[in-house]
């Protein structure tokens, strides 16, 4: 069975488990990779992630960037999960880390909703295989809150979002399902068998790109100076700005990304703009997949995804997206590949590694977390050895009292400690001649035998 075939099982493993009436909900974990939610989330990467496994790829879960990562990292997988422009000091982190040589970013664009995806294919199911409808209702009901949670995060931002590489264009329309491609990654796909859609795509920066889109990103009134970047947060801003270009598609209110498109595209004239090539699109020349290469890059590149039906676990239950994720698969690394997601750019640490990692930070980081964990297993054996009874305190059995033969326990117990012979036997004669009366018996003058030691502290009255 080869790497494409198990990965396919285990992907349909997968869609059983998660399978409606299993799940009492269906949690988003969108782009997540690790830990038992995001195996169970149909918009998680954790199928991906074990494909790069199973490769011999080494891989990690990437929370900031730091000089340490850029050092350790030779390969990211970006799911965000928003729609808004990535801040600067974000972007200039990559920027470097690229420049590095020999690197690979992997930027999955958002606009697809893997969940809305799971409840159509569950509505369909329960179509052709029950005559209760119920199921069906409420399996579309939840695709349409998942599309309407879609639509909330795109609506948030402009039509087109522009970073320093390239610009996505999310101009409203119906998603739609691909079904014609073409690029050097469509002559082992059949596109009438995938499940591929697209809305949002990116676009490369060229003249025509460029000429267009620069008056729509230039929010700054004629007349006026510049608008400061801690514009919003002084609320130092006219409610309303005349949109030079005159484009009706643009509200004239200004939103907090507009300042950092502003910014990013005004430094793009100063800069070098990458190229760009599709690896897979539509017939129309929409990417699906694209590469982006720089100079001052070196080796290293940027493959753009227009979103995760390629990569996410319920779209890797299908086989010809599931060969689409292995072409994306043998772009990255070897090693290093660091999987990051989240609905907001991850810190940027500067300095060192021992001022980046504060407080319980500095146990993750090397030689501390190997130390630490030795620490944590020898801190449960002094448990257990310090504290061998667990759970809640037991009583012990109370002894009787009321029980005589007791009582001649320890009045025997007494007369043994005296080590007096004769007061031992002058007792049993006391008992016999006063309590059972019996002052002919044998026991009664069992004293008189014996000659008490004139040493004893006992004396006979």
């Amino acid at each position: 069975m080869n790497r494409i075939a198990m990965t396919q099982f285990f992907a349909m493993c997968w869609l059983v488990t998660i399978m409606p009436g299993c799940q009492p909900a269906m949690n988003n974990n969108y782009g997540l990779c690790e830990g038992p939610e995001a195996r169970r989330s149909p918009a998680s990467l954790s199928i991906f992630r074990n494909m790069c496994i199973a490769d011999g790829r080494s891989t990690l879960v990437v929370k900031s960037f730091s000089p340490r990562a850029m050092e350790r990292l030779k390969g990211i997988v970006w799911t965000p999960d928003s729609f808004e422009p990535h801040q600067p000091e974000t972007m200039a982190w990559l920027e470097r880390w690229l420049a590095t040589g020999e690197r690979t970013l992997v930027y999955v664009g958002r606009d697809f909703s893997p969940t809305a995806e799971y409840w159509s294919q569950s509505a369909d199911q329960f179509l052709n295989t029950e005559s209760d409808f119920a199921n069906v209702l409420s399996a579309r009901e939840r695709r349409g809150q998942e599309l309407t949670e879609l639509d909330r995060k795109r609506s948030a931002v402009r039509s087109q979002v522009a970073t320093p590489w390239f610009m996505f264009d999310h101009t409203e329309g119906q998603e739609e399902q691909v079904d014609a491609l073409k690029g050097p990654w469509s002559k082992e796909i059949d596109p009438a068998k995938a499940r591929l859609f697209l809305r949002s795509y990116p676009v490369g920066y060229d003249d025509s790109v460029l000429k267009k889109i620069g008056p729509l990103l230039d929010w700054e009134p004629p007349g006026s100076s510049a608008i400061p970047a801690n514009a919003f947060r002084t609320g130092n801003i006219p409610k309303t700005i005349v949109n030079p270009a005159g484009n009706p598609d643009y509200e004239s209110q200004w939103q907090p990304s507009d300042v950092v498109m502003r910014d990013t595209f005004k430094a793009l004239s100063n800069s070098e703009v990458p190229s760009m090539e599709n690896l897979l699109a539509t017939m129309d020349d929409r990417p699906l997949v694209a590469e982006l290469k720089k100079s001052s890059w070196g080796n290293s590149r940027v493959i753009l995804l227009s979103n995760s039906s390629m990569v996410s676990n319920i779209s890797l239950t299908n086989l010809e997206n599931l060969i689409i994720a292995k072409n994306v698969l043998q772009t990255l690394p070897k090693q290093g590949i660091g999987f990051l997601a989240g609905n907001m750019d991850p810190t940027v640490n500067s300095g060192d590694g021992s001022e980046q990692q504060k407080g319980f930070e500095m146990l993750t980081v090397w030689p501390l977390n190997v130390i630490s964990i030795h620490a944590l297993f020898l801190g449960i054996l002094v448990l257990l050895a310090v504290f061998p009874i667990f759970g809640r305190s037991k009583k012990l059995p109370v002894t009787s009292t009321r029980e005589f033969g007791q009582h001649i326990q320890a009045v025997g117990g007494l007369l043994f400690k005296s080590r007096d012979k004769f007061y031992a036997l002058a007792t049993i004669a006391d008992y016999f001649r006063n309590v059972r009366k019996e002052p002919t018996s044998v026991w009664a003058n069992v004293d008189s035998t014996v000659t008490q030691d004139p040493q004893s502290p006992f004396k006979q009255v």
